[in-house]
């Protein structure tokens, strides 16, 4: 499949560390006109949303390297479309983060959808920038989550990975990770 033509309809990235059926349902109901990218150490779902994601062949090497929560970071730094994924599943990124987004409680559906767009926006924003230094810009644009901000909870966080310089031109940036609660 053409990566510029998945990445451009892509929601979110999946990441679950096991099976939970709830959160699928949650993602297939409000994620109907978009696609959602499933890495390979994740079995896809059913439903028409659910697409699976890999790395073009010159990443492959790279890719294969790395543990599934790097796996999952460079697919969404690569398809320019945020982590999605269970409060539960944050701390899996805390190795890979360069700032937590904080709120007054987890996220509900509502503010976790609002937040996932936000997300979008702002890796494409940062991609298409004139390469500004990546802390400098994301201490800038945290601003961009005021309606959420501040410094109880956990959400989310800006993560990233150090990406061999053959594969820049295809995946550079960051990743944001956003956690929503469904229950």
């Amino acid at each position: 499949m053409d990566l510029l033509a998945l990445a451009k309809n892509m929601r979110a990235i999946l990441y679950l560390k096991e099976e939970n059926e709830n959160f699928i349902k949650f993602v297939l109901k409000y994620n109907r006109r978009r696609s959602i990218g499933v890495p390979d150490f994740i079995d896809t779902p059913e439903g028409k949303s659910f697409v699976s994601v890999s790395p073009p062949q010159k990443a492959e090497k790279f890719y294969s390297q790395l543990k599934n929560e790097g796996k999952a970071i460079f697919l969404s730094i690569l398809y320019i479309a945020p982590i999605l994924t269970t409060p539960s599943c944050l701390k899996n990124f805390e190795k890979y983060e360069i700032m937590p987004i904080m709120a007054k409680e987890k996220l509900d559906i509502r503010e976790g959808l609002r937040h996932l767009r936000i997300a979008e926006y702002s890796m494409l924003d940062y991609r298409l920038s004139n390469g500004e230094e990546m802390k400098e810009y994301i201490s800038k644009d945290l601003r961009r989550f005021w309606r959420i901000k501040d410094s109880k909870v956990k959400v989310g966080s800006y993560c990233s990975i150090t990406v061999p310089t053959n594969l820049k031109e295809m995946a550079r940036g960051y990743t944001i990770v956003i956690s929503v609660k469904i229950d």
